[in-house]
């Protein structure tokens, strides 16, 4: 079992580590393809588009043992951190050093969504950050 991370501007002064991350839909590429059915026959007619954007969406958890007051500062890092400026979001596995799965670059396109929990230890604070790749 390998321990992974979700980076956001690695090395950069902003750098933000994404914690307890629950779920990342997989990104997958695809086409904007239009096509065109007949009614008469069998076949279709299909024009290529472009590619197609891709939001990936990061759910997870802030877990403070502290309290309040540290789940708080967890939540106005992430606001800080992650802006709507074009950043690299890698993910990264430890195998005696992190290495690289994949990285995208990618800006923040919704408001960090928090849960309406009271923020204590007992209940953590859950979020979702969602993104718009602009390059893979």
């Amino acid at each position: 079992m390998a321990t992974v991370r979700l980076v956001y501007n690695e090395s950069e002064a902003n750098e933000f580590v994404f914690p307890y991350v629950q779920n990342v839909n997989d990104p997958a590429p695809g086409m904007k393809t239009v096509i065109i059915r007949g009614n008469r026959g069998d076949g279709v007619l299909t024009i290529p588009g472009g590619k197609k954007s891709i939001e990936l969406r990061i759910r997870g958890k802030i877990i403070e043992d502290t309290g309040y007051e540290a789940i708080a500062a967890k939540m106005n890092e992430m606001r800080t951190k992650i802006t709507t400026d074009s950043a690299t979001l890698k993910m990264q596995h430890y195998s005696g050093s992190w290495v690289n799965d994949w990285a995208y670059t990618c800006r923040r396109i919704n408001e960090i969504k928090f849960s309406p929990s009271m923020r204590t230890s007992e209940s953590p604070q859950e979020y979702e950050c969602t993104f718009l790749v602009t390059s893979y």
